[in-house]
């Protein structure tokens, strides 16, 4: 099967609950690393920017940037209707002190 058949057969809400899935289990086996790779953002070009389905921060006044939970929500594809359209399928849940408790679908 190619990898285009494969995603064929996966929706994007299938996609996203198996990436939420081993997100979560990452995040329990080592989750300073995984904080810290989920905070890191690197600034991105225009063209990055504004692709249909990778998300962004760009609050207009420093440069746009991209981390990692944007690449993947890319990856999955954005929420085509509904009061969240655009948006990515998975979001990070953070703890009081900003570090990261776990992942989940955007509600």
């Amino acid at each position: 099967m190619t990898t285009k058949q494969w995603h064929a057969q996966l929706s994007k809400g299938a996609l996203a609950d198996l990436l939420i899935d081993r997100l979560n289990e990452i995040l329990k086996t080592d989750p300073v690393a995984l904080n810290a790779l989920v905070s890191h953002r690197v600034p991105c070009n225009d063209e990055l920017a504004k692709h249909s389905t990778v998300q962004v921060h760009d609050d207009g006044i420093n440069p746009t940037t991209v981390g990692l939970l944007g690449v993947l929500n890319g990856l999955v594809g954005a929420i085509e209707d509904g009061p969240r359209k655009g948006w990515g399928f998975i979001t990070g849940v953070s703890e009081a002190d900003g570090s990261l408790s776990h992942f989940q679908r955007t509600k």
